[in-house]
């Protein structure tokens, strides 16, 4: 779901907003491609820019301009201050060390995911993920895990959203998507074999705060190939299950656990959603 352009913003909130156009797909942007593309008046537009850059947010190369150092230092002071990320990490290292994929550790922010902490693994082949990512809500386990716990308006409004299509895989109707939350809300699991990147794979189970409330996903990452063994999916579900369940314990969580790894390897079987060429994937 794309962010509605914001018009008439507060003379407060310019910089902030300025900002936001800055992303992973534009990282750098000329003053009058920003000046147009924010609809601020190119002399305000400058004049805003001055005062990021004195802040070191903004830094210029040529005639371009990209985000600045002061802001990886918030980032990563937000990162280390966030108590759930520094209880999960060990348990991600260990997650890496057992299956041999990389770990996320993956919130929501509104209707997108955010992978603020990536273990990466330690092989050749992986899938690289970048600490900061944004995904949509809809496409890849961890995010659509965070879609089926999340409140009824999110899941309204991405189910009425224009569902993007990133491979054939992505479940880009409400039709493809509903059964795997109800999926997803049944066996606290999901599963994604390229959905974002073709031949990708992510597993993915929730983690819960004292109050029951999903605050974050845990997913493994890889190659869709690897799944092909469905003996070695299941192991490293029930790894995933593990993990998510002693953090979610760690962080207060009293309550039942309700992660079933063989009633969804079941139900990807039954429903050919193993990642074979001959009976697609999720």
């Amino acid at each position: 779901m794309e962010l509605e352009r914001v018009k008439n913003v507060p003379s407060l909130e310019r910089p902030l907003y300025l900002l936001t156009f800055f992303t992973r797909e534009r990282p750098q942007w000329a003053l009058t491609e920003l000046a147009r593309a924010s609809e601020l008046p190119k002399v305000s537009c400058l004049r805003l820019i001055r005062v990021l850059e004195k802040y070191s947010m903004l830094v210029r190369e040529g005639d371009l301009y990209r985000l600045g150092p002061r802001l990886l230092s918030l980032g990563s002071q937000v990162q280390e201050g966030y108590p759930p990320r520094r209880v999960a990490l060990p348990y991600l290292i260990d997650l890496r060390d057992t299956t041999g994929q990389s770990a996320q550790w993956v919130i929501r922010d509104g209707y997108e995911g955010v992978y603020l902490e990536v273990i990466e693994a330690q092989v050749r082949v992986r899938l690289f993920i970048a600490p900061g990512r944004r995904a949509p809500l809809h496409a890849g386990s961890s995010t659509r895990l965070l879609l089926s716990f999340a409140p009824t308006v999110v899941q309204d409004a991405i189910l009425a959203s224009d569902l993007r299509t990133y491979t054939p895989i992505t479940p880009d109707t409400p039709a493809k998507l509903r059964p795997l939350l109800d999926l997803t809300r049944e066996t606290w699991l999901a599963a994604s074999f390229g959905e974002l990147t073709p031949q990708s794979a992510e597993l993915a189970a929730p983690v819960l705060d004292a109050s029951g409330e999903v605050i974050a996903a845990v997913s493994v990452a890889g190659t869709a190939q690897t799944y092909r063994n469905t003996d070695l999916l299941l192991d490293h579900l029930d790894a995933l299950s593990t993990a998510t369940q002693a953090i979610s314990r760690a962080l207060g969580y009293a309550g039942e656990w309700h992660a079933d790894p063989k009633a969804f390897v079941h139900h990807l079987i039954q429903s050919g959603g193993l990642p074979s060429g001959e009976k697609g994937a999720l």
